[in-house]
């Protein structure tokens, strides 16, 4: 791949007469090429995790989805650190990166509020802005309407129904004093 340029030139004598003019055209190679950036790896990285089974990639964010993650925690860790608990066999989980430059690093690890074994949150994701969705196929509440806000319904009688779960991501804001 390329591009073609072209430029003239015109020599002058030294009383800046002009005394030749050149025509040129040149050919410039585009030589970007393809290197690794990075190699991401899970903070609580196990055995049959899965994770990078779904991947979503908005400007420099970066959400990765390990469907089979065992924690049994129920909340969001901002920050670097995941839980290694196993007592929730294919819970799920969702870890989300953000690039500065050209360095990766871990900005959050998100479980569903209503956790639950073999629920596979996070078996798909998707990405936009400030919002992350994710999918727990598996997932086993019977409610079958829209909850907003930050809980979600821990009714397991219809096994396999699945739902997903929208995040949000706002900035902090300093208090002005």
């Amino acid at each position: 791949d390329g591009t073609y340029s072209d430029c003239t030139i015109i020599v002058t004598d030294s009383d800046g007469n002009a005394s030749n003019t050149l025509a040129i055209t040149t050919f410039i190679v585009d030589t970007a090429e393809w290197a690794q950036e990075a190699y991401v790896k899970a903070s609580n990285s196990e055995n049959l995790d899965e994770f990078g089974a779904s991947v979503a990639l908005d400007g420099d964010t970066l959400a990765v989805g390990a469907a089979q993650e065992d924690s049994n925690q129920t909340t969001i860790t901002n920050g670097t650190t995941s839980s290694s608990n196993n007592s929730r066999a294919r819970s799920g989980a969702v870890y989300v990166y953000k690039r500065t430059g050209t360095t990766w690093a871990q900005e959050a690890y998100v479980k569903a509020s209503n956790n639950d074994a073999s629920d596979l949150f996070g078996s798909s994701v998707a990405l936009d802005n400030n919002t992350l969705a994710v999918g727990a196929y598996n997932e086993g509440s019977s409610q079958d309407t829209i909850t907003n806000g930050t809980t979600s319904s821990d009714n397991n009688s219809s096994g396999g129904s699945g739902a997903v779960y929208v995040y949000n991501w706002a900035p902090s804001v300093p208090l002005l004093m």
